[in-house]
Parts: C-alpha cells; sequence; structure tokens
C-alpha cells in the first residue's frame, strides 16, 4: 500500500471483517504461529491450507462495484491462478476479483513468493498485455493491520514495486522502487524478511529497501490477490475485460 491506497486507510478493518467464508484473518485461539519451514507450489489448491476468498471488495467506489468470487482462485498446470474480470453494468463497473489467505498465521522469517503481475495472460510461458486497473498482492495480514506487510504491483505501473509496512491501521512506513523488471512480464522472486526489529525486502536476491519503523509483532496469514482499481494514481484508471494474475510458489522459513 502506498500513499495513494491511504484515501481508504480508514475503512480498512471493515474491508476484511469477511474475507472469507470462515472468518476475517484475525488472530483466535484456534490459529497457531507456524513454527517450521512451510512451503506451497500449488499442484493442487488445498482447502485444508487455503481459504478462498468471497466478500465484497474493498475496492467500492461510484462507477466501481463487485466482490471476490471463489470460482476465479483456481490451479492450472502447477500455478496458482487468479483472474480479475471488469465488465460495463447498471452501475458503471462491475468487477469480479480473486484472494487466498493462508489458514494458519506464521510469524517472524522468510517469506518468498515467485509470481507474475496481472497480465492477459494465463499461460505460464507465453506473455501477455499488462493492463492499467488492477492491484497484484502478496502480504501478510491479520486482525485490522496489527499485522500488514505488503509487495503490491500496479497495473499502471508495471516496472514499480511498493513495499509497505503497517502495524495498526494508524501506523506504517513503505516505500515506492522502480525496478528494472515488468512484473506483468515475467515471474519475479520477491522476498522479505520479517524479524522483531526490522523488514527486508529482495527481488531477485538483491536488498532493495529495509525498515525499522512501525514493524508488527503479531503472526499473521499469508495472503495472495489481485483486484480492481479506477484511479490515475494508484493501480490505474480500470480496463475492461480479463487479467491474470500467476503465483508459482510460496515458501516460509522461520526464524
Amino acid at each position: 500500500m502506498t500513499t495513494a491506497r491511504t484515501v481508504c486507510t480508514a475503512l480498512l478493518g471493515l474491508w476484511l471483517t469477511a474475507c472469507s467464508d470462515l472468518s476475517s484473518p484475525a488472530a483466535t485461539a484456534n490459529l497457531k504461529p507456524a513454527s517450521v519451514t512451510w512451503s506451497e507450489t500449488f499442484d493442487t489448491l488445498d482447502s485444508a491450507r487455503w481459504i478462498k476468498s468471497s466478500w465484497g471488495g474493498f475496492w467500492q467506489q461510484p462507477g466501481l462495484t463487485g466482490a471476490f468470487d471463489p470460482a476465479l482462485a483456481s490451479v492450472k498446470g502447477g500455478h496458482l491462478l487468479l483472474t480479475l474480470n471488469v465488465q460495463t453494468c447498471a452501475a458503471g463497473l462491475c468487477a469480479r476479483a480473486a484472494e487466498v489467505q493462508s489458514a494458519q498465521t506464521f510469524g517472524f522469517g522468510r517469506y518468498t513468493y515467485r509470481f507474475r503481475a496481472a497480465s492477459t495472460s494465463t499461460s505460464p510461458t507465453k506473455s501477455g498485455k499488462v493492463l492499467s486497473g488492477n492491484i497484484s498482492g502478496a502480504f501478510s495480514y491479520v486482525d485490522d493491520s496489527a499485522t500488514e506487510i505488503d509487495l503490491e504491483i500496479e497495473g499502471n505501473r508495471p516496472r514499480t514495486l511498493n513495499t509497505t509496512v503497517w502495524n495498526t491501521v494508524n501506523s506504517k512506513d513503505f516505500s515506492v522502487l522502480p525496478t528494472g523488471v515488468t512484473f506483468g512480464q515475467n515471474f519475479q522472486t520477491l522476498t522479505y524478511e520479517w524479524r522483531p526489529d526490522r523488514i527486508t525486502y529482495f527481488l531477485n536476491g538483491s536488498k532493495v529497501w529495509e525498515t525499522t519503523k512501525n514493524v508488527p509483532q503479531q503472526p499473521a496469514h499469508i495472503m495472495l490477490n489481485l483486484w480492481p482499481t479506477n484511479s490515475a494514481g494508484w493501480g490505474g484508471l480500470a480496463t475492461t475485460g480479463t487479467a491474470y494474475m500467476l503465483v508459482d510458489s510460496v515458501q516460509y522459513e522461520a526464524f
């Protein structure tokens, strides 16, 4: 999340109140932090590991409505396929988006995501067109941003990496990082190392940012999503049609 997205920050607790059919990503007695290495290569989308979101999306605004649709989160050829569909409707634009969250929570450690941000291609070996009007996200989240650690790619700025750390909705630090890669054209490996006193971000093994401010302490869910925007500033103006985010793997290594 960058400054542009903070316009809606006051509503963040409401956005994720119904993040899944079961519950919001919150810490409860049934959700214990992991203490060993955990990995996912998406041969299947195991319902014991992942919860598909099915709630009204946080992007609601005049002219852009919609919801997360569980049918748009699937596995294809060893990749998680998250689909975003935006169409004209009576309300202006109606969107169906995709999001999954880990059933388990995870604490301090190294989080590694290999994914290709949104494009028009469903093939992992064939590049598609990058479209304006979406956000591809890989992040840790729990309990109204008591912990939130973000990796986000904007459709209108596909060569920029947005990194943000939240410790409640009132405390954050962030960086907007131009890069030499186009995230919607090729798979990239993005990593953050979360320690009690700092969070360090890496792109393809190279350190790109580190913060010691507002470092969260509460174990959180791993989340992956693709959702619409219609803003000249954040994500870009909406494009009608369909876009796809492909996730090759996710790995957590406890410190």
